[in-house]
C-alpha cells in the first residue's frame, strides 16, 4: 500500500504547474469536507461577516477536501497556509515525520446519527458482531469513531467488516442496497435524507459510551509558522468569531450555511439545530483539549491504527492559542 508520505509527494508532483499560482494562493485555506459537512459553517460565517480581513487577513479561497488524509495532502500539495483535518490524519502525518504542526481545536465530541435499514434487529452490542460498517476513508474522523464505539463495546476490530467507501452519500446508498449494515450519517446529509423521506432506523445507543474526543484540529507547516505567524492568529481568531456568531445566532447562521453549502434553507437550520441538540459545543472556539485529543489517540492506538505514544510536545505548537476564557 502506497505509504501516506509518498502520495503527499505524489500529489505534490502532480501538481507542480500550479506552483506559479502559490503566491496568489498563500492566503487560501483548506478545510475538510467544506461545502458539504459542517466543519465549515464558522469559516462560512468568518467569509460572510468580514471576519478574516477584521482579523488581518485575506482569505482568498476556502479549499475542500474529503476528509482523511486528503486534508493534509491538499493543505501540503497547494502551499496553503492553515487546514483544519481529522485529528488521526493530522497525527499520522506528524508520526510519518511531515513538519507540521497542530495549533488550534476544531470539533469535539458526537456530531452524527447512526443508522441501519428499518427493521434490522441491531438493538444491543451483541447485534454488532458479524456486521459491516461503512467510513468514509482511513484517518478519517468518520474510521476514528467507528474505531472508538467498537472499543467502547468492547467488540473486537476482527468482529465486525469494515467497508471504506469515500462519500458519505455513497455509504448511504451502499446500506440502502444492503451492502452495508451501519452507516454514520453528518450533517446535512441526514437532514437532506429526511427531507427527502428516505427512513432509517436511528441506532441512538451505539455511541452511549463513547467518552468525549476530539474531531478535527486545525494544522499548519513549520515554514507557515516561521513565517505567516500573524496570519495564522488572524485566522483563528476570524474562525473563532464565526464559532461565537454561530452560538449567538444559529438561524441567521443557519441562512449563511444554506447560501454558501446551496441548501434549502430548511435544511440548513434543521442541520444546526439537530447538531446544537445533540453536542451543544461541538464546534471548539480554536483551544486544545488534550484529554480530548488523547482519548482519540487511545482509541486509535488501541486498534492498530496509530503508533503510540504520541509525542504531544513536538506535534503541538500552543503559541496560537487565544485566551483560556473563549477556548
Amino acid at each position: 500500500m502506497t505509504s501516506f508520505k509518498t502520495a503527499i509527494r505524489a500529489l505534490a508532483l502532480a501538481g507542480f504547474g500550479l506552483a506559479s499560482m502559490a503566491s496568489a494562493r498563500a492566503e487560501d485555506i483548506v478545510v475538510t469536507h467544506y461545502g458539504s459537512l459542517l466543519y465549515g459553517v464558522p469559516y462560512a460565517i468568518a467569509m460572510e461577516k468580514g471576519y478574516f480581513k477584521e482579523a488581518g487577513v485575506d482569505v482568498t479561497g476556502i479549499l475542500t477536501s474529503k476528509g482523511g488524509g486528503t486534508s493534509v495532502r491538499n493543505m501540503m500539495a497547494g502551499d496553503t497556509l492553515f487546514a483544519e483535518v481529522a485529528l488521526p490524519a493530522a497525527l499520522s502525518a506528524i508520526k510519518e515525520g511531515f513538519n507540521i504542526k497542530i495549533i488550534s481545536g476544531g470539533t469535539d465530541g458526537r456530531s452524527s446519527f447512526w443508522v441501519t435499514r428499518p427493521g434490522e434487529k441491531i438493538d444491543k452490542p451483541e447485534d454488532l458482531k458479524g456486521k459491516r460498517f461503512v467510513y468514509s476513508r482511513p484517518k478519517s474522523v468518520s474510521e476514528s469513531t467507528t474505531l472508538a464505539v467498537l472499543k467502547s463495546w468492547n467488540i473486537p476490530v476482527a468482529d465486525v467488516k469494515m467497508v471504506a467507501i469515500g462519500d458519505f452519500g455513497a455509504g448511504l446508498t451502499a446500506l440502502e442496497h444492503n451492502k452495508i449494515d451501519i452507516a454514520i450519517i453528518p450533517e446535512p446529509i441526514y437532514s437532506q435524507k429526511e427531507k427527502a423521506g428516505v427512513k432509517y432506523k436511528i441506532l441512538p445507543w451505539l455511541d452511549e459510551k463513547l467518552p468525549a474526543y476530539t474531531q478535527t484540529v486545525g494544522i499548519a507547516t513549520d515554514e507557515g509558522i516561521a513565517k505567516h505567524g500573524p496570519k495564522l492568529k488572524a485566522v483563528i481568531e476570524a474562525r473563532r468569531k464565526g464559532v461565537d456568531f454561530l452560538y449567538a445566532n444559529p438561524k441567521e447562521s443557519a441562512a449563511i450555511l444554506a447560501k454558501v453549502y446551496n441548501l434549502p434553507p430548511d435544511v440548513a437550520a434543521n442541520a444546526i439545530a439537530n447538531v446544537l441538540k445533540m453536542n451543544p459545543t461541538w464546534w471548539n472556539h480554536g483551544g486544545l483539549k488534550r484529554p480530548l485529543m488523547e482519548a482519540t489517540a487511545e482509541s486509535l492506538g488501541a486498534v492498530g491504527a496509530l503508533q503510540l505514544p504520541v509525542d504531544w510536545k513536538a506535534a503541538i505548537n500552543d503559541s496560537f492559542l487565544p485566551p483560556a476564557k473563549t477556548q
